[in-house]
């Protein structure tokens, strides 16, 4: 996944773009299960047809690893969990490679059987593990087959080079199409957030949008409740904002609006989700905080907006007070009404003579 600045607010940190990555996901698993049937259909098949010709060891080692393959094919499927399993299954196939290498196979054929691996190592493993478990091989190999004798089957001098060089040569371009293939999808995926973080930003402010809540906050709440549940929200809205604007111009009221909003960022927590949710209204959630709690956090903030002066010029400046209505939310269903409750409380808090909190309770 692309790295995002560290300095970006928090929120930003929650765009999550798993739609880019589900393709490669797909495409990672395709390939393993794809994999995974050939070596059980393939090693069953030499085991049946060969076990009288190959040696003892040899024969233990594929009837064990096609166990293993069927285990792990298993595990995968319930757990999801690619990355580990393939290269166990990965590291198991590399082992037979060598195993066969090692004692030439059937009418010493074993070489022919090494030159899909670069091309499944990188494809399943991905570009840096892949690199690492194809010259691994290619290592064991090139030992066995130019160093000591060990007792490994003897190869001709002719069949050794042209094995070598044309695995060598699978081994490069396939590395140079996983490489580029690689930079072209992080870069996709770069672009992606990008654009994602805009669609989901305030353009004024910097904060999020009110789009952001329903495309990516809810569904992360609901998705892992034990990290957001309680939550309260807080509706805000600035008192008397149109004054502002027709008495300084409206320059000075989206001056006013940021200076606002910096203050959000600069006195809330940064786990807490600000929000323009429209015109001079804001929204701020505060996860795993009781409505008892974050009336305590929304008056302590109402109090220290209504001692700031903001600045525009030197002789253009002001100070401003807010409205805050408070209520919990206790589950995701009851999200929106919880939004509506708020914004009766915030009602009535324009009512009670503004610059004050007013806390709810849902029906």
């Amino acid at each position: 996944m692309p790295e995002q600045n560290t300095s970006q607010p928090s929120w930003l940190k929650l765009i999550n773009i798993e739609s880019v990555y589900s393709a490669e996901k797909q495409r990672r698993a395709f390939t393993f299960f794809t994999m995974i049937s050939i070596a059980l259909v393939l090693v069953t098949t030499l085991v049946v047809l060969n076990y009288h010709i190959y040696a003892k060891p040899l024969t233990v080692m594929l009837v064990v690893s096609d166990i293993t393959f069927l285990v792990c094919a298993i595990y995968f499927m319930r757990t999801g969990h690619l990355n580990a399993v393939a290269a166990l299954v990965l590291g198991i196939i590399c082992m037979l490679c060598v195993a066969l290498v090692y004692t030439g196979g059937k009418e010493n054929t074993a070489l022919y059987w090494l030159m899909f691996y670069p091309v499944v190592a990188f494809s399943t493993l991905g570009l840096r593990i892949g690199l690492i478990g194809v010259s691994v091989l290619l290592c064991v190999s090139c030992f066995l087959l130019y160093g000591p004798d060990i007792g490994q089957v003897k190869y001709g001098y002719a069949e050794k080079v042209r094995f070598s060089a044309s695995f060598i040569l699978v081994f490069l371009f396939t590395f140079i199409g996983e490489y580029f293939r690689n930079k072209s999808h992080m870069e996709i995926a770069h672009m992606t957030l990008l654009q994602k973080q805009d669609a989901h930003t305030d353009q004024l402010t910097g904060l999020a949008n009110r789009r952001f809540i329903t495309s990516h906050f809810l569904p992360l709440a609901k998705s892992r409740p034990e990290q957001y549940f309680p939550f309260t929200v807080l509706l805000m809205d600035l008192d008397n904002f149109k004054y502002i604007n027709d008495s300084f111009g409206h320059d000075f009221g989206d001056h006013v609006l940021i200076e606002f909003s910096t203050f959000l960022e600069s006195q809330l927590r940064s786990s807490d989700i600000k929000v323009r949710y429209g015109g001079e209204e804001f929204m701020v959630i505060l996860p795993r905080i009781d409505s008892d709690a974050a009336f305590y956090v929304a008056d302590k903030f109402r109090e220290y907006i209504s001692t700031q002066t903001i600045m525009f010029t030197q002789t253009q400046k002001t100070t401003i007070t807010c409205s805050i209505g408070v209520v919990q939310v206790n589950k995701i269903s009851e999200f929106n009404q919880a939004v509506k409750r708020a914004d009766e409380c915030l009602y009535d808090a324009k009512h009670a003579g503004r610059n004050c909190v007013i806390a709810g309770e849902l029906a």
